[in-house]
């Protein structure tokens, strides 16, 4: 049996993608979950969700046993137990900032293997968040993350990363290479016949979709692109705005070519319909979902270096400023997407929807997972 650790889950699609992996390899029934979300507390068979600190008082209490508000030392000396009771030999955390479950773990039950996935490296990214943060109780956890990372990356048996970047970020503050790197993955869309071989015209209104969930780096980005290149961009356009907790905008932005819808129960309609999609993003780290989710949808894509890492590397002269379009400056993003919008455009580019089947589609990512699990 193994035990999947993690406190993001269908809001976060490389957790869903590993997770999905590791019972796909494993077997479900050997899958025991423990949910660190902040939601309603459950037990099930192979199911353990501890929910939220009660108060104020014990979310204190968990910063000063040096763990962030996720966990509490109740909750790793429970962890140790049912690796113990459930004989386990493999624990896949999907952070990098439960550092003194790791060390834990290792200590309590010395021949289990412990993996850590790093979504990103808090060392690099949250001294930035912190200088962003005003009111002081929210510097705590971002100051106990960076601490716990060093903990959880010296301890863990294997740790991964999304990409070459993030690899060196990785070495350059802990002085080794992580020992695996898999890329970001996405499941494999179906794509309605309608919309194969649909061409937006050049005199047609394009559509250009902005996804991301309300999410510091997103709200920073999109807002860069209002202020920035939106009042240059031709007339021919309308930017669809989806993703949980955006709704919030609707009353932020006038320009009439703005259409903030915020959450919807399925992203695919809005992928399919997009003509660009758009990634404006200069924050972060790891791989973005937005972006592996477009070239899932076979779509012509104009992003940051940001939002590129991990895919511009992968990209060839076919796709390379052809259908993929990397933009730094306002005006790299004008003459892009003005040029785009001028022009026929397809809604399904065969060219991006095979890079992403060969780099970046669930079962390639699951066959190198199960390749680092059984290293």
């Amino acid at each position: 049996m193994i035990i999947y650790i993690s406190k993001a889950f269908e809001d976060n699609i490389g957790a869903t993608m590993h997770y999905n992996a590791l019972k796909e390899i494993y077997g479900e029934e050997q899958v025991f979950t423990i949910d660190l979300r902040f939601i309603a507390p459950c037990r099930e068979k192979n199911y353990i969700a501890f929910g939220k600190y009660k108060n104020t008082f014990e979310r204190i209490k968990r910063w000063c046993q040096g763990n962030m508000s996720f966990i509490d030392n109740n909750i790793i000396n429970e962890i140790c137990e049912l690796i113990d009771t459930n004989m386990v030999n493999l624990v896949f955390i999907e952070d990098s900032v439960f550092g003194n479950l790791v060390k834990a773990i290792k200590e309590k039950c010395t021949d289990v293997r412990v993996v850590s996935f790093f979504h990103d490296v808090k060392a690099d990214l949250y001294p930035q968040w912190r200088k962003k943060e005003t009111k002081l109780w929210l510097k705590i956890d971002p100051t106990i993350g960076i601490e716990q990372e060093k903990v959880s990356q010296k301890n863990s048996d294997v740790n991964i990363v999304f990409n070459e970047r993030d690899a060196k970020v990785y070495e350059r503050f802990y002085g080794k290479r992580p020992e695996a790197i898999l890329p970001l993955p996405a499941p494999i869309p179906t794509i309605p016949d309608g919309v194969i071989n649909v061409i937006t015209a050049k005199d047609e209104k394009k559509h250009l979709l902005f996804v991301g969930k309300k999410y510091y780096p997103n709200l920073i980005g999109f807002k860069w692109f209002v202020d920035n290149v939106l009042p240059s961009l031709t007339g021919n356009i309308q930017v669809d705005v989806v993703g949980r907790g955006l709704e919030e905008l609707r009353n932020e932005y006038s320009d009439p070519r703005i259409n903030v819808i915020g959450g919807v129960e399925s992203l695919n309609p809005y992928y399919e319909n997009a003509d660009i999609v758009i990634a404006p993003l200069f924050d972060g780290g790891g791989m973005k979902s937005k972006t592996v989710e477009a070239l899932s949808f076979g779509k012509i894509f104009v992003g940051t270096e940001e939002s590129l890492f991990g895919f511009w590397e992968e990209m060839d002269s076919d796709i390379r400023g052809k259908t993929c379009y990397q933009c730094n400056t306002p005006e790299e993003w004008i003459q892009t997407i003005n040029n785009l919008a001028n022009d026929d455009i397809h809604k399904f580019n065969e060219d991006v929807f095979e890079l992403f089947k060969a780099k970046f589609s669930y079962d390639v990512i699951r066959d190198q997972l199960k390749a680092i699990m059984e290293e």
